[in-house]
């Protein structure tokens, strides 16, 4: 079985379990995955907390897929017992069935209760495709954009030239931890580019990100917001070079 296959056989499989939740992700949008350079994964965002023991337990107990690691096996057993670790605002599983190589993450994300907020959160336009499980529905949030073509053959919209650029639905206000959460995302235009699509526009938003916000400066007066502050221009500014030094390189492509 080839990845694209073993793809298409976990989402149809997630699209018979009812769980409260929808598919979203690299894995539905129209890819050559069996040429990917990494194996994309089949995301399930489940939309709360009781879905997520919920549906990891019958992940493992009734449909015999298994967690991928010993690592795993300690996150899923904390879910079934603990529910969610009360600090962190994500939660995510990974199962794979025995014999497989395409893993199946079961995510919970605090807040994002419904498809249309999970689709929002994505920080790339082209991965915005989502299938609500329980509704039965496809939604593709890409339709209209800048690089859009009319629908294929699969129903969706097609993503050719492959461009990606930044959720518009998504907050894109330029204060430090709004750009410190977006601009940590740089990898995936690493990730995305060896996949086919171009990501320098994605590059350059995050760039502008980081240099609005120091060009805005000190924004509290406080010994907290100097250190904030401070601490932010240590971190991000060899993360800007390195995002710049990117960006240069794909000029001639």
């Amino acid at each position: 079985m080839t990845i694209s296959e073993e793809i298409r056989e976990n989402i149809e499989f997630l699209k018979t379990t009812g769980f409260n939740g929808c598919i979203a992700g690299s894995s539905m949008i129209d890819g050559d995955y069996d040429n990917w350079e990494t194996v994309p994964d089949v995301d399930l965002f489940v939309y709360n907390e009781p879905q997520l023991i919920h549906a990891s337990g019958l992940m493992e107990v009734h449909y015999g897929y298994k967690c991928v690691t010993g690592g795993e096996y300690w996150k899923y057993n904390r879910v079934i017992n603990h529910g969610k670790q009360k600090n962190m605002a994500l939660s995510t599983l990974k199962f794979r069935k025995p014999g497989g190589n395409v893993n199946i993450n079961i995510t919970y994300k605090y807040g994002l209760d419904n498809m249309f907020s999970v689709l929002g959160s994505f920080d790339m336009s082209i991965i915005m495709v989502g299938h609500d499980i329980r509704r039965k529905t496809t939604v593709d949030l890409r339709c209209g954009w800048d690089g859009m073509v009319p629908v294929n053959e699969t129903g969706l919209w097609s993503t050719s030239p492959k461009i990606a650029k930044p959720n518009p639905l998504r907050e894109q206000d330029v204060d430090m931890y709004g750009t410190a959460m977006w601009v940590r995302q740089f990898d995936r235009c690493i990730k995305y580019w060896d996949r086919g699509y171009d990501t320098r526009p994605m590059a350059a938003f995050y760039i502008s990100l980081i240099d609005k916000v120091i060009a805005n400066g000190q924004l509290f007066q406080t010994k907290n917001g100097a250190v904030a502050f401070d601490a932010f221009v240590e971190e991000f500014t060899p993360l800007r070079e390195k995002m710049f030094d990117w960006l240069r390189s794909k000029e001639d492509i």
